[in-house]
């Protein structure tokens, strides 16, 4: 695994030798990309932060039931988090290795060592892979959410009732159940929770337009090609002429020398009679 550091340098040379390479645009939109694909691995940071939340509030929770489904929750999201994290860090690694592969052979192989490598990125499949695990991860979030504010809401109705059972066996009038508002445990743990969720909303933006920006770059990476096939197409002749190898010259007058010697006699001018 290349080292990060490594990695930010050798994406850094690659936009250089594009940009200076006519390539501009395609550094410009590598450049846009790889900002929200840092902004993305931030936000996941951000939303493994708060699902630590939810873990360390449950925590102080006494009853058992309530604790475990909770946290059963909350695991589930850090793990499909985990793995779509893991996705885009598969992407940074594959970016990253490709230019260094481009920096590495471009002084051998020139701007077609740059091309190559541009359309082996394969961003736009990889990005729209991860987009669809944000946008998983962020409906089963709404899930998680709405099923503790249900148990949240049934636990209140069930003190409420009990409260007014107490109630009526002094004579007092009921009160209505309505679940009232959230409790201390609801609150603390759905704040977290409630944050993963407008996370991964901004996520999954961020990813949409990153992969407007992958399919710019590959795009102009497609006209670069074309561009390229038909200034091929314009001087076909080139291509397969070749030059001759010094020895194959040599062999071709030692054959003719040979040839000659081999002439008959009388074939030959007569020398001049002797008078």
């Amino acid at each position: 695994m290349m080292d990060p550091l490594q990695g930010q340098e050798a994406v850094q040379q690659f936009m250089k030798l594009l940009v200076e390479n006519g390539r501009r645009g395609q550094a410009m939109d590598l450049s846009q990309l790889m900002w929200y694909m840092d902004g993305m691995n931030r936000q996941f940071e951000a939303v493994l932060a708060e699902l630590k939340e939810v873990r360390e509030q449950l925590a102080q929770e006494k009853r058992p039931s309530v604790r475990e489904h909770m946290e059963n929750a909350a695991s589930a999201l850090e793990e499909k988090a985990l793995a779509v994290r893991e996705k885009l860090t598969g992407l940074w690694e594959k970016i990253t290795q490709c230019a260094a592969d481009a920096v590495r052979n471009f002084k051998e192989m020139g701007v077609s060592a740059l091309d190559r490598a541009v359309s082996a990125l394969g961003v736009k499949k990889a990005l729209e892979s991860v987009q669809d695990g944000i946008s998983g991860l962020a409906a089963d979030a709404r899930k998680s959410i709405e099923k503790v504010e249900d148990m949240g809401h049934d636990l209140r109705s069930a003190g409420a009732h009990l409260k007014n059972a107490g109630r009526t066996l002094l004579g007092k009038e009921a009160q209505v159940v309505d679940g009232g508002q959230e409790g201390r445990l609801q609150s603390v743990v759905l704040a977290p929770m409630r944050a993963t969720q407008r996370l991964l909303s901004g996520m999954n933006n961020a990813t949409l337009a990153a992969i407007g920006s992958a399919e710019h770059l590959e795009q102009r990476a497609a006209e670069v090609r074309a561009a390229k096939a038909e200034r091929t197409a314009e001087r076909p002749g080139k291509r397969l002429t070749k030059k001759p190898s010094v020895r194959k010259d040599l062999e071709a007058k030692k054959l003719e020398a040979a040839a000659r010697a081999a002439v008959p006699d009388r074939e030959r001018k007569p020398p001049e009679a002797a008078r």
